[in-house]
């Protein structure tokens, strides 16, 4: 669980970095996973190329369509029983609970306010790839107008060591508390002398507001780049085509019941 103080950095600054998140066990598995995964998409093409160094357990093709049940993508009991088919239960189990908990914490104002797992993803930049970097950006710019009124949080987590070497995140942070996620349209981004390289040991985890520019760099070094990013909502986001509605990702509930 994250601290008070930890909490209000978080709001005032819109970022967050915890050392020694996870245990090196649950590294361990979580490393496991995404290497069945990586696996996986080599042998069906290239992970920068196609699929832009985003590996989604549920969306690269490990999993057919037809083997993903709704209820694996909005309940508790779906989602750790088809990811047990890929890796331990505990990783799925730590992604709802250690993760989960701590992103209510940072989103949440009461209990009667519910928080979702979005979506969980691998970012893997291959050794001596200079193509594998992010421009900068703002999570909550690539949903909608009306899916931006949910708040969320994104939980960057490396796998590996990171320095500015092997591709880790350089963050902007919010340059005004009272205006948060409020950037002057006039500074090009990259350009504040706020903007720090993310340097992190494997386990620890950047927690980023949804509104906070951010980018990374390509993998210069020797050897594979891997981190795990859940991300979380404050609601479940729903998309409406015509008179369907539908989520937008996942919108599993990170409390026992709902």
């Amino acid at each position: 669980m994250l601290t008070p103080s930890q909490v209000d950095f978080y709001h005032t600054h819109g970022y967050l970095i915890v050392e020694e998140f996870l245990t090196s066990k649950e590294v361990r598995g979580y490393t496991d996973e995404a290497q069945t995964l990586i696996n996986h998409c080599y042998e069906q093409g290239d992970i920068v190329a196609h699929w832009g160094c985003v590996v989604e357990p549920f969306g690269c093709g490990f999993f057919d369509s037809s083997e993903i049940p709704r209820n694996a993508c909005t309940t508790r009991e779906g989602f750790i029983a088809l990811r047990s088919t890929l890796s331990a239960p505990d990783v799925a189990v730590c992604t709802l609970n250690k993760f989960g908990r701590c992103a209510r914490q940072l989103l949440a104002k009461d209990e009667a306010e519910k928080t979702y797992l979005l979506n969980d993803q691998y970012i893997v930049k291959p050794p001596r790839e200079d193509k594998a970097e992010f421009a900068w950006h703002q999570d909550i710019l690539y949903f909608s107008e009306a899916e931006r009124k949910h708040s969320i949080v994104s939980i960057w987590t490396p796998l590996d060591d990171v320095d500015i070497t092997n591709g880790t995140v350089l963050v902007d942070p919010f340059p005004d508390p009272t205006r948060p996620g409020i950037y002057d349209h006039d500074s090009a981004a990259g350009s504040s002398s706020r903007v720090f390289p993310a340097v992190m040991s494997a386990g620890s985890a950047l927690f980023m507001d949804g509104r906070l520019r951010h980018c990374s760099t390509g993998n210069m070094s020797t050897r594979f780049r891997t981190v795990y990013m859940p991300q979380f909502s404050l609601g479940q986001i729903r998309i409406t085509r015509g008179a369907d509605t539908a989520f937008t990702a996942l919108a599993v509930p990170i409390d026992e019941q709902m």
